[in-house]
C-alpha cells in the first residue's frame, strides 16, 4: 500500500516537471549546519529529492571556506529540483537555520528550470 502512494505522488510531482513549473533551489552553506539542513528536510518533508556536493570552497559574506590551514572550514551545496511550494519551504528553512546560526554562512538561490 505504501508502494502506491508514493508511486502516485512521484507521479505527480513528475507531472508538474513535465510542465515545466520547476525550480531549481541552491543553498550554500557551512559544513557545520549541514545535519540541521538534513534534518530540517526530513521533518517538514521536503527536499526528499537532492543532490549534495561536499567540500565545496568559496568567499561570500561570512568567513571564507577554502580548506586550507588559514581558513580550514568547508562548505556544502544542495540543489532541489522542486515545486514551487516545496521551493518556498525550503526558503523558510533556510531562514529558520540563518537565525539559528547567524554567524554562519547560509546562502539560498532560487531559479526558474526545465527538464529536457
Amino acid at each position: 500500500m505504501k508502494d502506491k502512494k508514493i508511486k502516485k505522488e512521484s507521479a505527480g510531482k513528475n507531472a508538474s516537471v513535465k510542465a515545466g513549473k520547476l525550480k531549481r533551489v541552491e543553498i550554500i552553506l557551512s559544513a557545520a549546519v549541514d545535519e540541521d539542513f538534513m534534518d530540517g528536510f526530513k521533518k517538514k518533508g521536503i527536499g526528499a529529492h537532492y543532490t549534495k556536493i561536499s567540500g565545496v570552497t568559496g568567499a561570500g559574506f561570512s568567513n571564507p571556506k577554502l580548506g586550507d590551514s588559514v581558513w580550514p572550514q568547508l562548505n556544502e551545496m544542495i540543489i532541489v529540483y522542486c515545486s514551487k511550494e516545496e521551493s518556498e519551504k525550503i526558503i523558510e528553512l533556510a531562514e529558520q537555520i540563518r537565525e539559528k546560526y547567524p554567524m554562519e554562512g547560509i546562502a539560498c538561490f532560487v531559479s526558474k528550470a526545465k527538464a529536457k
